[in-house]
């Protein structure tokens, strides 16, 4: 005769969302604190800087003298032709026109020179990777 009206449920599972928001912290935790290194290995020099800086291409020089473009050994004459090629592509955005360089901290200054001039030959800006100390 009476019928009963159906109440909608008034409490909300919070342990579903707990586990969630854990989980998401953990996820987010672990992936935020690595940093992508380039593939060649070389002993960076000591800096005081707390954030690298994000740079489309990068210029490696080894201890023995090897030269590489974005993790692709190269000889030093060729650099000038890739320098050349990937700022002469770039937009007037100024991130697209860095280049970052590592050096092995034994390395020479003339080659250090050397790769900044001819990025600053064609306009480019150089980002000096270190390492913290």
């Amino acid at each position: 005769m009476f019928r009963r009206r159906l109440q909608p449920q008034s409490d909300f599972a919070l342990a579903s969302i707990a586990d969630m928001v854990f989980l998401l912290l953990i996820y987010f935790m672990l992936t935020a604190t690595f940093v992508n290194q380039a593939g060649v290995r070389v002993e960076l020099p000591q800096g005081s800087s707390k954030q690298p800086s994000p740079a489309p291409h990068s210029i490696t020089i080894t201890e023995k003298g090897d030269w590489y473009w974005d993790n692709q050994r190269i000889s030093k004459k060729d650099l000038e032709g890739y320098v050349r090629a990937a700022l002469s592509h770039a937009s007037k955005d100024p991130n697209s026109r860095l280049i970052t360089l590592r050096t092995d901290r034994t390395v020479t200054m003339e080659e250090v020179a050397y790769a900044i001039s001819l990025i600053a030959e064609y306009r480019g800006s150089v980002v000096i990777a270190t390492r913290r100390p």
